[in-house]
């Protein structure tokens, strides 16, 4: 069994079904992700923006500009700012993503809980192994 691919995997299942409850309120993982950073994060810009997403600058745009026509962002760049697009999330948005936050509930963590796992150990055990990974990636 390779660590690697189950945890890979484990991600994509996750995706996909959380996918498929966000489009009930046509929205999708990402777009999902993107409302949550930018609802948390005020005014951060669109390159910051694809950098937490982890999309290129034209997924991001995209994907905001779809936010931005359902209602849901709206752009609050400075006067002078050039080409650089600032967002914040609407009333609308906060109200769509804690909606969408109690859909999706706590699908992992009560699986987790059934097959006997505690979720916060494992969200501890996660998070160690993923700072780990991070660090050794910094020290190249």
């Amino acid at each position: 069994m390779n660590l690697a691919y189950e945890l890979h995997d484990l991600v994509r299942t996750l995706d996909r079904q959380a996918d498929e409850i966000l489009r009930t309120r046509d929205l999708g993982y990402l777009r999902y992700v993107a409302l949550i950073i930018i609802d948390e994060h005020p005014g951060i810009s669109g390159r910051q923006l694809a950098h937490a997403v982890g999309v290129s600058d034209a997924a991001s745009s995209g994907i905001v500009r779809k936010l931005e026509a359902a209602g849901l962002v709206h752009d609050v760049s400075p006067d002078g700012s050039g080409r650089t697009r600032n967002w914040t999330a609407t009333s609308e948005g906060v109200a769509l993503r804690r909606e969408c936050d109690e859909l999706l509930g706590d699908g992992l963590g009560d699986t987790a809980r059934r097959i006997g796992l505690d979720p916060t150990e494992l969200a501890h055990t996660i998070r160690a192994l993923h700072n780990a990974l991070r660090t050794s990636e910094d020290q190249k």
